[in-house]
C-alpha cells in the first residue's frame, strides 16, 4: 500500500503528460471485449455501463487484457500492433507513443472503476469479485508503477 500511495504523484504526472498530447476526450467504452461486440448485419457494441468521457485510447485496455488472458495471446504477438494501428488510423499518424501512455494510464485508472463497483457489492458477492479484481490490480501495477 505504501508503494501505491507513493506512486500518486507519478500517476498525476503521467495523466498530465497524456493530456499534453492533445487528443480530445470522447466516449471511452472501458469494457470492449468479444462478449460486447457483435457483427450481425452491422457492427454493434453493447454494455456501455462502464463507459465514460475520457481519453479514447483507453477503450483498448480491457480488449488487450482479454486478448492475453482469455485468448492466450502473448504480449508481443503481432496482433496487438495490428489492432492498435487499425484503432489509431482515424486519429492520424504518429500516435503509437501516445497510445502506449494511454494504455499505461488507462490500465491503472480502470482499477478505480473496479474499486467503486466493489464498494457497492453485497458481502457475499465480494469473494468472487475479488478474484478478478486481484488480476486487474496486479496487471495495473505491473504495467504502470515503475
Amino acid at each position: 500500500m505504501k508503494r501505491l500511495r507513493g506512486f500518486m504523484p507519478r500517476f498525476t504526472e503521467l495523466c498530465d503528460e497524456l493530456a499534453a498530447h492533445e487528443v480530445p476526450e470522447t466516449v471511452q467504452h472501458d469494457d470492449l471485449h468479444m462478449a460486447n461486440v457483435y457483427a450481425d448485419g452491422g457492427l454493434r457494441v453493447l454494455d456501455w455501463g462502464d463507459s465514460s468521457i475520457s481519453h479514447p485510447f483507453g477503450s483498448l485496455v480491457v480488449t488487450f487484457r482479454f486478448l492475453e488472458e482469455i485468448n492466450g495471446l502473448p504480449p508481443g504477438d503481432p496482433w496487438f500492433v495490428r489492432l492498435r494501428d487499425a484503432y489509431l488510423e482515424p486519429w492520424g499518424r504518429g500516435l503509437a507513443d501516445t497510445f502506449a501512455l494511454a494504455l499505461r494510464v488507462g490500465t491503472f485508472a480502470h482499477t478505480f472503476a473496479w474499486a467503486r463497483q466493489r464498494d457497492h457489492l453485497p458481502a457475499q458477492a465480494r469473494p468472487e469479485f475479488d478474484t478478478w479484481f486481484a488480476v486487474v490490480l496486479r496487471r495495473a501495477l505491473a504495467n504502470t508503477i515503475e
